[in-house]
């Protein structure tokens, strides 16, 4: 049979494919097991009870006030930026700078000391080593309001109510036991040679440190900070307690508190509420969709050594 005679075939060949249903099959069309199709359901379901709050939460803040009172669950239109408007009016923008610089600070500073704590307990030789880190272990399982009395009264007695450091402080204190047992177990799995041979050649601690450690845990840096900026870019508990004043408060207090603020109460508050809301998880989304691949290398990071 010559190509000529083949390429003549073809258009017959594909046609009868196309009717034959058996055909199709053979050429790998597989039908879908009863299984698969459950499994396939259950995960949009999951997917789409996910998805569905947060699109519902856009929708809401954009929509008008005549808009939002007629139809609640249909689309914005027309879409209106006055929602934003209004929260920024009040104290929600200042509340936005207050969780940028307090968290932000409580970040940073929770990721340094936790790396350098964690290669301690992970390198060096110290008495009672394995018990503090017991100790670090047992304080990440307490529950957080046993802590509120002590803290609180440690804060009032340094003077620190209300003030940037008192809650910077406060946010490193919860937050260095999981940075510090993160960070250890991390440096646990780097293999002890690269820390050895770098001793052998003469560095000191805080070199092998800055030079070795550093570069090798990147992605736990990266991983660390993102989830301790993220708990703390969403605490309510002890901002309310030592932010007091109307203008120290964080986002999330002056979120709880915005019904109380709009002065005609209507159904327009919770649009109101939403557009707070959207304003509140576009940083932390952002930085998770910036810092996506780095944080998933560093959580699987030390599951290897």
């Amino acid at each position: 049979m010559t190509i000529s005679t083949l390429s003549a075939l073809e258009p017959v060949i594909a046609d009868e494919i196309e009717h034959n249903p058996n055909l199709r099959r053979r050429r790998g069309h597989k039908r879908m097991s009863p299984a698969k199709f459950v499994v396939i359901i259950v995960c949009a379901a999951i997917a789409a009870s996910t998805i569905y709050p947060f699109v519902f939460m856009i929708f809401t803040a954009l929509k008008t006030p005549g808009d939002y009172a007629s139809n609640k669950l249909g689309l914005p239109l027309p879409p209106t930026l006055d929602n934003f408007v209004t929260a920024l009016s009040g104290t929600l923008g200042v509340s936005f700078v207050n969780s940028v610089i307090t968290v932000g600070a409580g970040t940073i500073i929770t990721v340094i000391l936790g790396c350098m704590a964690g290669f301690a307990f992970a390198f060096l030789r110290f008495p009672f080593r394995a018990t503090l880190l017991r100790i670090i272990m047992i304080i990440m399982v307490l529950p957080i309001t046993v802590l509120i009395p002590p803290i609180f009264k440690v804060i009032l007695d340094i003077g620190l109510v209300n003030t940037y450091p008192g809650l910077i402080l406060l946010y490193v204190a919860i937050s260095i036991p999981a940075g510090v047992y993160m960070m250890a177990t991390f440096f646990m799995a780097v293999p002890r040679e690269l820390i050895e041979s770098a001793r052998i050649d003469g560095a000191r601690p805080f070199r092998v440190f800055f030079e070795i450690a550093v570069p090798l845990a990147r992605p736990a840096f990266i991983t660390l900070g993102t989830f301790t900026f993220l708990g703390l870019w969403n605490e309510l508990l002890f901002a309310l307690l030592i932010m007091s004043s109307p203008e120290q408060r964080t986002l999330p207090v002056a979120i709880a508190l915005l019904r109380q603020s709009v002065q005609n109460p209507t159904l327009v508050q919770d649009a109101i509420i939403a557009a707070g809301l959207l304003m509140s998880a576009a940083l932390p989304f952002l930085l998770f969709v910036l810092f996506n691949r780095q944080i998933t290398q560093g959580m699987v990071a030390g599951a290897l050594k």
